[in-house]
């Protein structure tokens, strides 16, 4: 009776941590998520959609720390610390990106057609051409140089016909004053403007994400290979139970 107990204990704290590992995963996936689509958000909600997610984040952390074991634990401090740092500037990069998105929808790269029948008789499209390329390229530029070219930026973005009327709702594509005053903010302040700039697919790479959480799935497999626990199928990679193992184990 007393093995069985033991059994039965043993089974329940495996069904516990497959669980609690569950949990993490799919709210470390549902926060980068957000990060990688912030700017396709309203800009007035970005910040709490994010705390939002950051919050949830850590209950889940908070859960699977408890149950153990240390192994794993670890690459999940890891990769929840990765996305502490993604949180860092996942605003940021939201306001530039939207500002990089417009400007290059305005100057109509790629189609002089297009281009002529939209900015005829109009400079527009030059100015948000130098505005990209200004701003694309900002973390290069010399700090002294720094405030005279912002006066720079923010001139050729006015005149680059990216800014809504006042008063106008903002549309896909169209910045608002205040959108171009949280610009000009980051601006003056360029830290890792590297990840604020880059475009998506550069982007989700360099914050390294994936590579965090690749590590904490191999870690809980690795147990779970240790210990002899059950493995079905994570994302699509199916390991069979093995005999006599727990049915609700980790996936």
């Amino acid at each position: 009776m007393r093995t069985q107990a033991a059994a039965e204990r043993g089974l329940r704290l495996e069904t516990e941590r497959c669980a609690a590992w569950r949990a993490f995963l799919r709210t470390s996936d549902a926060f980068a998520d957000a990060v990688w689509r912030l700017k396709e958000l309203d800009p007035l909600s970005r910040g709490e959609e994010l705390r939002a997610k950051s919050a949830a984040l850590t209950e889940a952390f908070s859960g699977l720390r408890v149950l153990g074991p240390d192994t794993v634990v670890r690459h999940a401090e890891a990769l929840r610390e990765r996305c502490g740092r993604m949180e860092r500037y996942a605003v940021k990069r939201a306001v530039v990106r939207s500002a990089l998105d417009a400007l290059e929808q305005r100057w109509c790269p790629g189609n002089a057609e297009r281009c002529e029948e939209r900015c005829e008789g109009s400079d527009a499209h030059s100015y948000a051409m130098v505005a990209h390329e200004m701003l694309e390229g900002w973390g290069d530029r010399d700090e002294d140089d720094r405030p005279d070219d912002l006066d720079s930026l923010e001139f050729l973005i006015g005149e680059s016909g990216v800014l809504a009327a006042v008063g106008a709702p903002t549309e896909s594509g169209v910045l608002s004053e205040d959108d171009l005053r949280q610009l000009l903010t980051i601006a003056r302040t360029p830290v890792s403007w590297h990840l604020l700039s880059a475009k998506d697919h550069w982007f989700r790479p360099r914050t390294g994400y994936e590579e965090g959480r690749s590590a904490f799935v191999s870690s809980v497999r690795a147990f779970l290979d240790e210990t002899g626990g059950a493995t079905t199928g994570f994302y699509g990679s199916e390991l069979p139970p093995r005999q006599g193992r727990n049915p609700h184990a980790f996936p």
